[in-house]
Formats: C-alpha cells, sequence, structure tokens
C-alpha cells in the first residue's frame, strides 16, 4: 500500500486515495471473480454479481449459502461483509472519513461527529455493528487458519480500521469534553492524561474496548490510520509533530490503550475505582495508605496487589525526548515498543498537590518524609534483579494472613465502610483484619479518613 505522508493533501482525500489504490477493501467494488466449479465458489460468484448490481437481499443470500457450503471460503465472507455495508445508510467511506475531518465552529474546533445529530450517530454505531458481525467471525477463521486464504485480513485492514475508527469516535464523542485532556503533546513527545479516566464511571470499560478495537487496527495500518488519528488528537498536537511521526506517534497510543483496556477488563466492576482513579488524594482500596502505588506494573507497598490506589500522574510520555518531570512517568524514545506493564520509573519527585497528603499517614507529608518517594533501590535495573520494587515507607508495612482473595475481601470490607455515623469496623479491627497503614491512624485521623466519601 502506498504511504501517503504529503502534507498539503487535506487527510481525508489522502486517505480515500489510498483506500481507492488498495488491492482489496471493504468500500472497493470488486470485478467478477474466477470460479471454481464447488457449489461455494460458484455461489460466490453469483453473489457478487447481485452485488454488482446492488441488489444486496439477492447477494447476502448468495453469500449466506456459500459460507453454508464451505465456511473457509473466504471471498463469501468478504463478499457477505461488503454486502452488509453498502446495505447501510451512512457508512460511505468518503463520508466516514469527513465526518472526523477538523472544522472551525464558533472560534472552536470541532468536526462531524460532533455535529452529527443522536440519531444519525446511532444510525452510523448500529450499522457498524451489523457489519462487524460479520467481519469479526471472518478475522477469527483467518488468525486461527480456518480459510482458504484467498483473501487474508491484511487486505481489508484499511477498511477495517476506518469502521473500528469511527465506531470509537462516536464514543469519544460522549466524552468529547475531556478529550483535550487526554492526550496532548510538548516538545517531550506525546502524552496521556491517566487522571481523565477518573471521570468516565460507568463508561469506562466499553470506552476502552471500543478504543482497543480500534487500536489493533491501527497497529495492522499505521500509515493509514495515522491520517485518521490526526483528526482526534487536539490541535496542538501539529506544533511539535510533524507528518512522519504520527505513525509512530499512534502505534504507541494504540499500544498504551490495548494495555489499558487489557488491565480494565480483568478487574470486577466495583473494584473499577482501586485501579482507575489516580491521585485523588483517598484511600481508595482499604489499606489505610492514601495514593500509594506508582504506576509501573510492580507491588510498591507489600500487599501483594499491583497499581492500586496510585498516585497522581497526569502523563505518560510516549515519545521523543524523555524527561524527569515532577509527574511523568518517562518511557523512551520508541513509542511502537512502549510497554505500559514494564514502565520504567528512574525516580520519583514530588508533586505540589503532595505537600498537602500525607501517603502512609505516620504524620509527616511530601518534603518532610522522603520515604513515601524514594525505592529502596533507586536504580531500576537493580529493582528488577532484587525483584523489589518497594517504596521506602513499605518496608515496615505488615499485610495479615498470606491468602490473597481473603486480604483483598477484607480490603473490600473496609473500603466499603463509608458511613462514619454506622461505623462496622473499628480502627483496632483494620489493624488486625488489614493492617498496612492502618497502624500509623490515631483516632482523628481515623475519623478524618470518612470525610469526602
Amino acid at each position: 500500500m502506498r504511504k501517503i505522508s504529503q502534507g498539503k493533501w487535506a487527510w481525508s482525500v489522502a486517505i480515500a486515495l489510498s483506500l481507492s489504490i488498495a488491492g482489496c477493501n471493504l468500500f472497493h467494488p470488486t470485478g467478477s471473480r474466477d470460479a471454481d466449479n464447488d457449489d461455494a465458489a460458484a455461489l460466490t460468484l453469483d453473489g457478487y454479481l447481485e452485488f454488482q448490481n446492488s441488489n444486496y437481499d439477492e447477494a447476502r443470500k448468495f453469500f449466506s449459502k456459500a459460507i453454508r457450503a464451505d465456511s473457509g471460503y473466504s471471498e463469501a465472507w468478504v463478499g457477505l461483509t461488503k454486502t452488509i455495508l453498502n446495505s447501510q445508510k451512512g457508512l460511505n467511506v468518503f463520508e466516514l472519513v469527513s465526518y472526523a475531518q477538523k472544522t472551525e465552529k464558533n472560534g472552536k474546533s470541532s468536526n462531524g461527529f460532533l455535529d452529527m445529530s443522536d440519531e444519525k450517530a446511532d444510525t452510523i454505531s448500529r450499522g457498524i455493528d451489523s457489519v462487524m458481525f460479520y467481519l469479526n467471525q471472518f478475522i477469527a477463521r483467518d488468525t486461527t487458519n480456518r480459510t482458504d486464504k484467498k483473501v487474508r485480513f491484511s487486505d481489508i485492514a484499511d477498511s477495517y480500521t476506518i469502521l473500528q475508527l469511527t465506531k470509537a469516535a462516536l464514543r469519544i464523542r460522549a466524552v468529547q469534553a475531556q478529550l483535550t485532556s487526554v492526550v496532548s503533546a510538548d516538545n517531550a513527545g506525546m502524552m496521556i492524561n491517566l487522571n481523565t479516566l477518573n471521570e468516565l464511571g460507568d463508561s469506562l470499560k466499553p470506552f476502552l474496548n471500543d478504543m482497543a478495537a480500534a487500536a489493533e487496527a491501527i497497529k495492522t495500518s499505521p500509515e493509514s490510520a495515522a491520517e485518521i488519528i490526526k483528526a482526534y488528537l487536539p490541535d496542538s498536537t501539529r506544533d511539535f509533530f510533524d507528518e512522519n511521526d504520527y505513525a509512530d506517534v499512534t502505534v504507541g497510543l494504540a499500544n498504551t490503550v490495548i494495555q489499558l483496556n487489557d488491565r480494565a477488563q480483568t478487574i470486577e466492576d466495583d473494584r473499577n475505582d482501586v485501579f482507575f482513579k489516580f491521585g485523588n488524594g483517598i484511600d481508595d482500596d482499604g489499606d489505610g495508605c492514601v495514593d500509594e502505588e506508582v504506576v509501573d506494573n510492580y507491588d510498591n507497598d507489600g500487599d501483594g496487589e499491583i497499581d492500586e490506589d496510585a498516585r497522581d500522574y497526569r502523563t505518560v510520555v510516549l515519545v521523543k525526548n524523555p524527561k524527569n518531570y515532577a509527574d511523568l512517568i518517562a518511557i523512551g524514545k520508541d513509542p511502537t515498543t512502549y510497554d505500559l506493564t514494564k514502565a520504567q520509573v528512574d525516580s520519583l519527585n514530588i508533586i505540589e498537590k503532595y505537600q498537602a497528603i500525607d501517603i502512609d499517614m505516620d504524620g509527616k507529608t511530601a518534603g518532610n518524609d522522603l520515604d513515601e518517594w524514594h525505592y529502596v533501590f533507586r536504580d531500576p535495573n537493580v529493582r528488577d534483579t532484587e525483584k523489589n520494587h518497594l517504596l521506602m515507607f513499605a518496608i515496615d508495612l505488615n499485610f495479615p494472613g498470606k491468602d490473597m482473595d481473603e486480604r483483598i475481601r477484607n480490603k473490600e470490607l473496609i473500603r466499603h465502610d463509608t458511613d462514619v455515623k454506622n461505623i462496622k469496623y473499628s480502627l483496632k479491627k483494620r489493624q488486625e483484619m488489614v493492617g498496612g497503614c492502618w497502624v500509623n491512624y490515631t483516632e482523628e485521623q481515623f475519623l478524618n479518613w470518612f470525610q469526602g466519601r
């Protein structure tokens, strides 16, 4: 596939042209196919003849019969998907890519997804779902070697990308107010604001799931996807990235979203707050500590859980020149290999907001308690070698019981005991059940724990 990189072209024209020259995609009508003598091939040929005449109901019947005759006949699967796509209102390739193009409205950036009615957005979303129902079945077969491989997923990856990005854009539409705070850029690179996830609430998992599906498509065809993704990123990114940067940036963002989604989908819904509220200054997991973990995929407080009740990391640097910001995890220069689950944290610096927060509740805050900010082993490579990623304050913490499930159950009981007028678990009971930072509390601090809940 030809790489489109001429910045003077409108991105929508560029992606449309790239699709028009692709060997095979869902939006590009096919010519007659040579049929073998088996039933599936003959039925598929009949299906394409009906398709070319826009007889979509008849075409669908032929393709469905072909798949029943031979479930591995790839051309029938793609033909069926093309037919369903073309029979859906509003799923024309030029129309879809035009929605994402940025426009100016009342002095503010906008796009077709924001301007369209809820009814139209719902129609497009349902149309894409109907296409994906069959397309995903074909992809599952193709990726597990259960087709004849005449047509592969890679042949239609550009179309898949557009459909998934459109679906994701419709999801983003619901949280557009937060979008500009999700992704930003400066001369250090592209950044994702983890704290914005705090605001998604019940929509967190569906949002990440949709975005992860788009991310998988992005990684299959990053050059084409980059032309689309630019329209979803804040205008400020144009100040720091040239045309050639966007493909790498796009893959880096895709990796991040996929890994966040993998983590989110393994967490029970009622524990979302434990893992996806960053830096809120509250004990979210019931161990008495406040924002005690670092988002580095390691256990920093010794309770056996990873990245729960994490402290404030506003952004994660994805590309270019990593720096030791006070509130950044510096990852490295190559976003295409970025892995959120193996974040290499060199050192932690105190964020201003933590001047008033006592993480381990020992009566000292921020600058007066560097044990809350220093690792036992300063060198990250030594941490890996020693398999010890504890922060200094956690050395003396004790979490009773060896059974992790029991420990989590106890923390959950305490986490939900939030009514100061009807306290179920006293401070002494919490010290016995969980230990952790509860051993550092005074009775006054214990009562203050209930504030803001």
